[in-house]
């Protein structure tokens, strides 16, 4: 090392040789360290991707050893279904018939007590028949019938 040293402070090396010494010392710093091999390079390249390990999934055993589970055939569980608003639809037209006679007892009505009767009880067969006109209700109170 000394050598290489002399040869860097000597005022007569011409710069090829310094540049030669200088080559020298890299490689054996190069040396002096731990081979890695290709590792530095491949930890550089993961560092990008994130490691996952892969799930593999296990069989689940049988808990009742011997018993054999039924299946059922997916042609026999697809079927066709129908889906009707009938009752729905018989709700609602009977509301609005019985808005329609309050309307006319109410009109008729000359007694103030029994108007007022009147009036409450068509305000709330028209409140309950505003919740119950909508498509949203009709599908959640349709019958599904099976073809």
């Amino acid at each position: 090392m000394s050598t290489v040293i002399d040869k860097i402070t000597s005022p007569q090396q011409p710069a090829e040789n310094i540049r030669e010494t200088e080559r020298v010392c890299e490689s054996r710093k190069a040396e002096e360290q731990p081979k890695t091999g290709g590792r530095e390079i491949e930890e550089k390249n993961s560092l990008s991707k994130p490691r996952y390990d892969e799930y593999i999934p296990e069989k689940k055993a049988d808990k009742t050893k011997g018993s054999k589970k039924r299946v059922p055939d997916e042609k026999k569980s697809e079927g066709r279904y129908k889906g009707s608003t009938d009752k729905v639809d018989r709700e609602i037209e009977k509301l609005r018939k019985e808005k329609e006679k309050l309307k006319a007892q109410l009109s008729i009505e000359k007694d103030d007590t029994k108007a007022a009767e009147f009036e409450r009880r068509l305000a709330q067969v028209e409140r309950e028949l505003k919740q119950k006109d909508n498509d949203a209700y009709r599908r959640q109170h349709m019958e599904v019938v099976k073809m």
